[in-house]
């Protein structure tokens, strides 16, 4: 009889540690999709509003996606803890084949992003010094519209059609060729400067650039091999996507 009793309470106890064990797994697991789901939201918001057209934007969502790996990766590494908890449970075994899937995908995603970034990265650069280059190019024909001027009231009328233009004094304090001249040299320093600063601006981008570039190749390489593994753990889930990447690394 105590015999029968003490394989009771050891069946029993048995069976209480198992339905704890169940509940802490998915516990774990339901934890994991939600800091999944959470990070994918805020990457999702975050990027709007749409700007796709955008080097800066598109700049913007790589560094966010690589920001946010560390925190999809923990996701995973939960889910996957609960089945290392509870490996018999077909709905875990599911959720860790849709995880290796998505791991692997996203893997290749991150390899691709490290050529992408110097892709955008120089077009983002190429894009700045357009942009001031047109300022000079503007303030160059400004410059050849004063030299065709021959009179005060011709400055101030191309003075008035310009946008934007200054607001003139009444009166001049000196002759109109004198005033010409100021106007010209004025101007024609601007254009130094301009010039002068896209020189001093590119090189400072330039090195900004490359050292986010590097880091995010680095953040990349480290992010798309955990994730590589991960895509690996399951045997389902070593398809294309995996040996693709493994081609790759």
């Amino acid at each position: 009889m105590a015999t029968d009793v003490t394989e009771f309470m050891g069946e029993a106890e048995s069976e209480h540690r198992t339905q704890f064990l169940v509940q802490i797994s998915f516990t774990l697991a339901l934890l994991g999709w939600l800091i999944i789901g959470s990070t994918l939201n805020n990457i999702i918001f975050g990027s709007f509003p749409l700007k796709l057209a955008l080097p800066e934007w598109q700049l913007g969502l790589i560094a966010t996606l690589l920001s946010s790996g560390f925190n999809l990766l923990v996701g995973a590494a939960l889910i996957v803890l609960a089945l290392l908890i509870n490996p018999k449970d077909q709905v875990l075994q599911k959720w860790q084949h849709t995880l290796s899937w998505l791991a692997g995908l996203f893997a290749i995603l991150l390899v691709l992003m490290i050529p992408l970034q110097f892709f955008v990265g120089s077009r983002a650069l190429k894009a700045q010094t357009v942009e001031t280059f047109a300022g000079v190019n503007k303030l160059k024909g400004i410059v050849k519209g004063i030299s065709a001027l021959k009179s005060e009231p011709e400055l101030r009328a191309y003075v008035a059609s310009l946008p934007d233009a200054p607001r003139l004094p009444a009166k001049f304090d000196a002759d109109f060729p004198v005033i010409k001249q100021r106007a010209i040299e004025n101007i024609t320093a601007q254009i130094n400067a301009g010039i002068n600063n896209l020189e001093i601006q590119k090189t400072k981008s330039v090195q900004v650039f490359l050292r986010e570039a590097i880091r995010n190749t680095a953040q990349a390489i480290l992010m798309a091999t955990a994730f590589s593994v991960l895509a690996n753990l399951s045997g389902k889930a070593s398809n294309r996507v995996t040996k693709f990447f493994n081609a790759i690394l």
